[in-house]
């Protein structure tokens, strides 16, 4: 396995894909937590929300100041995060099909499980240096914005501050695995990087703000949904624990699928 982990790397390693992936993830986390700050205590529209009258509120400075606030920006940033590594979990699983490249790594490892078990694991290895490096821009964000608009952070750097930087850092790292392996499994499917990457998405996306907009209940048992609470530590609509468990075994059949189909899938090209 680990020769299949390396030859994943040798192409992980590409400019493009690396500095690509990884300035995407961070930069996505350092506009989010510019945001969130930046509109900390701002009321939006009207009928809506818990503010005066009705209005919505942003996040408030009281929360911004406990010790989760740090990775705040983080957190908010989840599911786009999440996109981005199933659509490069995707392309770089089906692109072996449509780049006619699969055909010479199974001549160099006729174990097709340990191809793919090494395919796997590099690319986990891949995002979560992506979500360390976003994590590291958005702490330095934070602090940043913190300085800027009059907000004390003493409380990040408690023992409290500490335990909850490493649950959320924690959580994100769990939901873009999850993402990873829906993108793997999907592309390796499919075989088109284009279909599994559309077709995910538009699922991912609309898909289930429709279904979730029609059904609330449905919160509990949507992938997406699910993913979303385990990067939030929890949503309304279910817990982190039910959270994660559900979606590990969705994972975990949708893994199994896709690893019978490519041990008994013919490939000619």
């Amino acid at each position: 396995m680990l020769n299949a982990y390396r030859s994943e790397w040798v192409k992980l390693r590409r400019h493009l894909l690396f500095f690509g992936t990884y300035g995407a993830i961070a930069g996505i986390t350092v506009v989010a937590t510019v945001v969130t700050f930046a509109t900390a205590g701002h009321v939006f529209g009207h009928g809506t929300g818990q503010g005066p009258g009705g209005a919505g509120v942003a996040i408030s400075f009281r929360q911004l100041a406990e010790a989760n606030g740090l990775t705040i920006g983080l957190t908010g940033a989840g599911t786009v995060l999440g996109v981005i590594a199933f659509a490069v979990a995707a392309a770089q699983s089906a692109g072996e099909y449509s780049h006619g490249t699969l055909r010479n790594l199974l001549v160099r490892q006729p174990h097709r499980l340990t191809l793919l078990a090494g395919k796997y694991v590099a690319i986990l290895t891949f995002l979560t240096g992506a979500v360390l490096l976003a994590a590291a821009a958005g702490s330095g964000t934070a602090e940043i914005m913190a300085h800027l608009r009059g907000i004390n952070g003493g409380t990040w750097t408690t023992m409290g501050g500490f335990r909850s930087y490493e649950t959320a850092l924690g959580d994100i790292v769990l939901a873009v695995a999850g993402y990873a392996t829906l993108g793997l499994a999907l592309g390796a499917v499919l075989r088109s990087s284009v279909a599994a990457i559309s077709i995910g998405i538009a699922y991912l996306l609309p898909v289930e703000m429709l279904i979730s907009n029609v059904a609330r209940s449905a919160d509990a048992w949507l992938p997406g949904q699910l993913l979303t609470a385990v990067d939030q530590d929890g949503t309304a609509a279910v817990g982190f624990e039910p959270a994660l468990l559900k979606i590990a075994l969705y994972l975990l059949v949708l893994a199994a699928g896709a690893a019978v189909v490519f041990l008994r899938r013919d490939v000619t090209a």
